[in-house]
This record gives C-alpha cells, structure tokens and sequence, in this order.
C-alpha cells in the first residue's frame, strides 16, 4: 500500500522530557529512540524539535493533522505533571519493568503523553510512534490514543541468538555496521531487549575431527584477541583482520546497548582437537590440555575489559564444547574471568550435561545464574511445553550414538551426563523447575525446523508468549532464521536465502523475515498483543490483499510445528529436517542416518513416534489399538493429520483470494506466496503420508488387501502434493540450499522427490503381490478401513473444571471434573511432577453424584515440583481430552498448580473453564 503523500512543506512537532522523580538527564537510548522518531517523521515532511529549540516558520496544518500546538511528552518515570495527565485520563501508569503508556492529555487536549516506567520502556513507547510513522504514516496524535495504549511484559526475557557459522557466508554481515544499525533498530522496536551475538555452534561436537573445515570464530578466543603470555597463533589470519574482528564485536554491543539492548556474548566452544583437524581453513597452534584453562579464562578476562557492554555469556557446558563433563576444574578457573571483570556478568549455562555440581560452581561466582534448555527438543513445536520426553532419552534407555568402534571406549567417559544420568537433560527442562530454584530459567528454540521459510503466526507466538514463563521461567531465546545457514563448513557465496534471482533476497538476508521479527518479538512482549501492530506493516507491504495475506501465512506457519511435535523420527536438528524433508520409507526398514538411530525396533515411518509421547500415538500404535479393538487413549496421527488437512486448504484458500487481488506480484509477495504454498504442500504431504502409513500398519497387522490398497492411493496423493510443494520451491530457490554437509541437511524439495516415488512404487509392488495370491478382505477389515478413512475426532471434551488454588505439600489434593454430556464416562486423572525424568501416574475418578473426582496423595505431593495434569474421559472406545488441544493448537492440553508455598499461587496455561461446549 503506498504511503499518503507527505505534504510539501514542513510541520514541526514539539516535544519536551520528564526525567520524573529519579532521572533528569536523557538516557542515551531516549537520545537514540527521539532521533529514530524525528527520522521517521522527516520522511513524511514533519520536523520534531524540543521545546527549546528555535521555531520554525509556522505552517498551516492540513485538513486532518494536528494544529501547530501539538506536543508530545516524553516521560521516563512517574513525575507531578505526567502523574496528573493519567489522572484526568483515567490512565493506570504501569510501573512494571519495559512497560509503557501513550495517552491524550485530555486538559491540555493536543498533548501526547508517552510515559515510561523505566529506560527501556520509554524507548518501546518512542519506537512505537516511529513504527506507526513508518508503516502507515502516522503522525503523533493526540488523538489516535484516546483511549490510551498502555502495555507491560508478560515475559522477561525476548531473546535473539543470531549465530555465526560460515566465514563464506557469514563474515560479510558480521563486518556490515550500516546492516546492523538496521538489525538492531528491527529487535528494539519489536520488543527485544537481548541479543546473543553465538560463536562456536558450527560443529556438534569436538571430537573425531577429520571433517572439520571452516573453523572461523569456532573457537573464538584467537581471533578476537591476542592474549599475553599465551603463545597462540591462528594460521592464514594477520593481526589486522583480528583487531578488525574485535572492532567490530565493540561496534556491535555498542549499539546493542545505545538501543536499550542487554548484549550477551554465546561462546559455544572452548576446545578442540587442535592438532587432528587436517581439513581446517585456520589452524590453532600453542595449546593444549595444559593451558587451555588458564588461556580461555585470560582470553575471557581480555574481551570482557574491551567490550564493556557484555553482560552476559552464554556457555555450552558439556563435552560438545570441547571439555569433557565432569572437568569442574575448567570451569572454576574460567569462571574467575568472570569474577575479576569488575562488574555484574549473567551467565547463561546451557542445559544439557549440566549437574548440581556445575551449578553450584557457577552460583558461587556471586553472578546470576540462569540455565537455558531447549524448549522443543532442537526444533519448532507447538507452544506449550510438551508432557513427556521420549523414552529414549530416559537414563536406562540410553545409548551412545555419536561414535563407533575404538571411538566409543575413548570418548565415551566425556559423555557421563548428557549420554548417562542427566540425559534426560538433552532436550527439555528435564528437572530443572523444582521451587525454590537459586537459578532463572530462558527456554531456547532451536532453528532445526524453520530455516529458510517465511513463517509468522500471531497466535502461536503468543502461545509461546503465554508459555514462556512457566513455572517462574524468565523467558525465551529465538534461534533466528537462516541460523545454521553453511554450517559444518557447507557454505556457499550467494545470497544466503538461496533465491536464484538475487534481487528477491533485498540488500540483507534478514529483510525477508522482518514480519517473523515483528511476530515474535511483540508477542513474547505481549501475547495479547493489538492485531493491528502486525497489520499495519503487512498492508504497507501488500495494500487491500493484505488480509488474506496475513491469514495464509498464519495457516501456514503452524504446519511445521504440529509436523514437528507429533512425527519425530529423531530430535537432532542434525538429521531431521521437516522443512525440506528427507524422506521415510512407509514400506521398509530405514538405514540408521539420518532416521534410523534413534528407532527402536524396526524404523519404518509408520513405527515413528512423538517427540511427546504421553500425548500421541504413533501410527503402528494407533493401527494395533484398531486391529486388536483396543481402546484408544491418546490422540491418534489421524486427528493431526485432519488438523494438517484443514491448516494446509485453510492457507490455500487464502492464498487463493491474495492471488485473485493482486494486480502485480511485487518482490514480497512473490516470497510470500511461494514460501505459503511449499508449507501449504508439505502439509498436504505429512497429511496424507501419515494416513498411508496407519492403513499399511493396519495391513501388515491383518494381511488385509483393502487397507494396503487405500494406503498406496494415499501415499499416491502424498506424492502429488510434494511435487507441488516441489515446483513451487523449483521456480524461485536454488539447487542447493545447504545447512550442513549431509544429503539430509542440503539440497532442495525436487530432490527428494524419486525417494518418494521409489517407496511409493515398492508399495505398489507388495499391493500387486498380494494381488496374485489369495485375496484377505473379511467384513472388520473393511469397517476399520472405513473408520481411518472417515476418522473426524479433535479427540477434546468440554469440562467444567475449576484448577485448585495451588496444593499443600505433603497433604492429599482433591481434583473434580464434570464432562459435558449426560452419559456416563471412565475418566481417568494424569498427573505428574513437573519434572520430565519421572513418568506419569494414573488414577480412576470416582462418579459421587455430581462430579467426578480423583485424588493425588500426600506422599506425592511432598516432592519440590509444581504438578500438571489432565482428564483422560472415554467412552471404551476412543478418549477425549480435557482440556486437550484447541483447533489453534496454541493452549496448554494440561493443568499446572504451583505449592502454596510458592510466590506464585497457580499456573494455568489453559483456560480455567473448558465449557465450550456445554449447555
């Protein structure tokens, strides 16, 4: 949509300061945030000066614009004046941390009052004006906030990790300062207030290192500083381009913190083979497990004096950074970097591998201390954190992966946590939310399922808003898109979207996603955010379509997450990649890589379970509770493949209507709508793939040929919807667009399609097999064929059902729910401890007449975990689920209750009346 005309001469806006009652001077970030609004106001002809300042001559307003006597105020901290404008506008002044008002003074009526509780929160409000201003030329109005915007964070901490991991591909952005004013400019307007600069991720682990080869900034240390009495020496970098490296680290965090951000340094990697490394681009010389202690710390100890600005770090703490787990001595003497800086450091202690003992090293540093799991294994889920973790990842279930032969018994002993006792660490919170914890907790979303797709969902990001803070967690660290982009030295030159034409990409690659920025940063800032803060850029950009725009992508963007949660043939962003697919056979067993080693059991598509399998079935599950008339008691991949079904047509129809309004395909929409389409086919795909899969399982069960014969026709359309995924993705990316060395993590959607047609043709030659011989068709073949087929179940019920206030630890907890619906039902109470090293109990509820009720028993109760739990109601055949999960796919399908002895009395994600269905 194109902008009003600016008018030709110029109007000026006044504005005046308010320090309040604890600031006078203008913070520097106000300075930054007034100058970002006077910029954007420029461009639409209008000169903002303070009071003070010498007038311009005096125009005349246009009919509409605020008259020349307009002001705004800026207020940081409550103060007389700004306390009375509230007043008489009714105006509750939030004193929260970030938050912000914007309001008519309703005396003086053409005064704007934008107040701040803090700093930051005044620079929100500013950036709010330049927003509006940029997206819909919006002038400071009085008016335009009557009734007031008034906004506080329901999380604390909204982070971004952008992630070096190619010097191909990454060096150029890194050294662009013009790119990162801009960069910075896009996270502090959108409500970000961290960003983790992360160094040392391009490899998995540090060991066994013939295949390393572009090793830049991997471990990073040497070519950022030349420490002194260290004789360390980085091979093919001169002295120039080091210093050049720690300048531009300084500009950086320089203007993270002008814009109001917390600059966190991530440093992945503290050691490697040095010496076994032949491939390497940059060879390390002068250390070895002598002085790698001493060095790191000194190391540290340099870039933590020349970058004042670092307040935090982010430390992977088990062997994948190079020092075996176990190593406390390590860290003690790397820590006392940390101690001597002179100032309060956050450190940020990934949490996998980590221990009570590592903890309590970092705690007795005096700095806090936060432990930062990954929130959804190492990908994209749906919000809410998920109910169990796989059992394989249970102590008892674990096997070392990583290595084989002679490798296993010389590297198995640096494992002994992440692959032994905590190794129900690897990919969740594990036991980490106990009550009372002396740690904070930031949740990190790994980029293992959206890389290069344009993605941007309101109303799941705000469920992971919502979520963000469970249990007391502080908030989470975004993964942004392109971050593993050349990693594990497959970088290529070229624009790194991969577009063939490179004009599509814009002048950086980060321009693509500005809509992902704004979705996220917003929503984890508010989950209820105005609807209107995300439309406004999206008409700018796509005029009357934007609509359908808006709600295509929205469909589209929960595809992947749903695929992700509910089909996980392996929870390593290393070798599954739902984005570009790589193939399962439904008809044979799988090699171990990229799937296969992480299966129990035959490892076929169909045998493939949840990434939460408390939760969801897995195909051959769900086909032997079919098979042997067994009840069925968690969600079947029928129900999220309907769900699939309806958010891939949901987002072609609206694509549809886009298309039907556009008079000519600009640039952004020509990304946006080829990105929807290939979200829309994978979901069709995974649909249909998965309906294939539970009817081959059902024929391998009963040798019925009905059932062989609907799969192959539902594989057949899952081929048919891949290819047009594929011939979308054909006519606007390139060949190869690499995320890794491996066939699994490069390439593009048309070459995965012959593996697709190859399992399809193998289908079709059992099916013809079967032909030949004696056919097996009995009458319950056909009515459980028929039931698959005809599967409509969102598997929820409506209950009335009020959560508890919290519970007394140690004392019984009674729990009541009343189903909807006058039959009477079997309703079963799961319950757990927060705490995904234990599993879930069950418990009958007894009808006493009214309600249903249940009890969790004292000694339960006594354990320092907050509870979850659920209803479990079936009517002997299938069960349904309170609260379960909603069509949006954004709520919690499980209660939490906080101890009473807890600060915060209850948790509860989901809504606290599920009758929705109730009369």
């Amino acid at each position: 949509m194109d902008l009003p005309t600016p008018p030709a001469h110029a109007r000026e806006l006044r504005y005046r300061f308010l320090g309040g009652s604890s600031a006078s001077a203008q913070p520097g970030q106000v300075d930054w945030a007034i100058g970002l609004l006077e910029e954007r106001l420029g461009k639409l002809s209008v000169r903002l000066s303070t009071e003070d300042a010498p007038e311009a001559p005096a125009q005349a307003p246009l009919a509409g614009e605020p008259s020349g006597g307009a002001r705004v105020i800026f207020a940081l901290g409550r103060g007389a004046e700004v306390e009375r404008a509230a007043r008489l506008a009714a105006v509750d002044l939030p004193e929260a941390p970030e938050s912000f008002a914007i309001f008519g003074d309703t005396e003086r009526t053409e005064d704007l009052c934008v107040y701040g509780a803090d700093t930051r929160g005044l620079v929100y409000a500013i950036t709010e004006l330049a927003d509006r201003a940029d997206c819909a030329g919006s002038v400071p109005d009085a008016a335009d906030y009557r009734p007031a915007l008034v906004e506080k964070p329901a999380t604390a901490v909204r982070s971004i990790s952008r992630c070096f991991q190619s010097e191909v591909e990454d060096l150029a952005w890194f050294h662009d300062r013009e790119g990162w004013e801009a960069y910075l400019t896009l996270l502090a307007t959108h409500r970000f207030n961290r960003l983790s600069l992360t160094l040392g991720m391009q490899y998995n682990y540090p060991y066994g290192n013939e295949f390393l080869s572009d090793v830049y900034l991997y471990f990073a240390y040497p070519f950022l500083v030349e420490v002194p009495g260290h004789d360390v020496r980085v091979s093919n970098l001169a002295a120039d381009e080091r210093a050049r490296n720690l300048e531009t680290l300084k500009f950086i965090a320089r203007e993270a913190a002008r814009r109001g951000l917390e600059f966190q340094l991530a440093l992945w990697t503290q050691s490697y083979d040095f010496d076994d490394c032949p491939g390497a681009n940059h060879r390390i010389s002068g250390l070895g497990p002598d002085n790698i202690a001493a060095y790191c710390r000194d190391a540290l100890a340099m870039l933590l004096a020349e970058v004042p600005e670092i307040s935090g770090l982010t430390l992977r703490v088990h062997v994948e950074c190079g020092i075996p787990e176990g190593r406390y001595d390590f860290w003690q003497t790397y820590f006392e970097a940390v101690t001597g800086a002179g100032r309060r450091i956050r450190l940020d202690l990934h949490a996998k591998g980590i221990d009570d003992r590592l903890i309590e090293i970092a705690l007795a540093t005096g700095m806090a201390v936060t432990i930062s799991p990954k929130y959804t294994s190492e990908h994209l889920g749906l919000p809410y954190h998920q109910a169990s973790i796989r059992a394989l990842e249970l102590p008892q279930n674990h096997q070392v992966v990583f290595y084989s032969g002679d490798d296993v018994e010389k590297h198995a002993g640096k494992w002994q946590f992440s692959e032994g006792s905590r190794r129900f660490m690897r990919y969740s919170y594990g036991d980490l939310l106990r009550e009372g914890r002396p740690y904070d907790i930031v949740y990190r979303i790994w980029p293992g399922t959206v890389r290069l797709l344009l993605w941007g969902d309101p109303l799941l990001a705000g469920g992971y808003g919502r979520n963000a803070s469970f249990c007391g967690s502080q908030g989470i660290e975004l993964c942004e898109p392109l971050s593993f982009k050349g990693r594990m030295g497959s970088g290529v030159s070229g624009n790194r979207i991969g577009y063939r034409d490179g004009r599509l990409a814009g002048d950086r690659d980060w321009e693509k996603f500005a809509y992902t920025y704004r979705v996220w940063g917003r929503s984890l800032y508010d989950p209820e955010a105005d609807p209107r803060a995300f439309r406004r850029y999206l008409e700018r950009e796509f005029g009357e379509i934007a609509g359908p725009c808006e709600r295509a992508l929205s469909y589209a963007s929960r595809i992947l997450p749903l695929i992700t949660l509910a089909h996980t043939p392996t929870a390593s962003n290393n070798s599954y990649w739902p984005e570009i697919y790589e193939n399962m056979s439904v008809v044979h067993e799988a090699p171990p890589l990229p799937y296969g080693y992480e299966q129990p059991g035959p490892s076929r598509f169909g045998t493939v379970g949840a990434c939460d399998p408390q939760l969801f079935l897995s195909p051959r599950e769900f086909a032997t509770c079919l098979h042997r008339g067994q009840p069925v008691r968690r969600l079947t991949p029928l129900t999220w493949a309907n769900w699939l079904a309806r958010l891939a047509a949901a987002a072609e129809l609206e694509l549809a209507r886009a298309d039907a309004g556009t008079r000519q395909a600009t640039p952004g929409y020509l990304r946006l709508s080829v990105d929807v389409a290939i979200l829309a086919g994978i979901g069709r795909f995974f649909a249909e793939k998965v309906r294939a899969a539970v009817l081959w399982e059902l024929h391998l069960l009963s040798g019925e040929a009905r059932a062989a014969e609907a799969a192959l026709a539902h594989y057949g359309l899952a081929r048919d919807a891949w290819a047009a995924a594929a011939e979308a993705g054909r006519q606007l990316y390139v060949e190869d667009l690499a995320y890794g060395p491996h066939s699994w993590l490069r390439g593009r959607w048309d070459d995965r399609l012959p593996a697709i047609e190859q399992d399809i043709a193998e289908m079709a030659g059992l099916v013809a097999q079967g032909r030949s011989a004696p056919r097996r068709d009995s009458p319950l073949g056909a009515r459980l064929v028929a039931a698959v087929e005809a599967w409509s179940s969102a598997q929820r019920q409506a209950c009335r059902h009020r959560p508890p206030d919290g519970f007394l630890p140690g004392e019984d907890l009674e729990i009541s729910c009343l189903p909807a619906g006058a039959s009477r039902r079997a309703v079963v109470l799961h319950y757990r401890h927060v705490d995904q090293s234990k599993p879930w109990r069950a418990a009958e509820m007894a009808w006493d007449g009214t309600a249903y009720r249940g009890r969790i028993p004292g000694d339960y109760t006594r354990a320092p975990f907050p509870l979850q739990y659920y209803f479990e109601i079936s009517d002997g055949t299938c069960s349904h689920f309170c609260p379960g999960l909603e069509d949006d796919l954004c709520n919690v399908p499980y209660f939490v209750l906080e101890s009473v002895n807890s600060c915060r009395k209850k948790v509860n994600n989901g809504p606290t009346f599920n009758e929705e269905k109730l009369p």
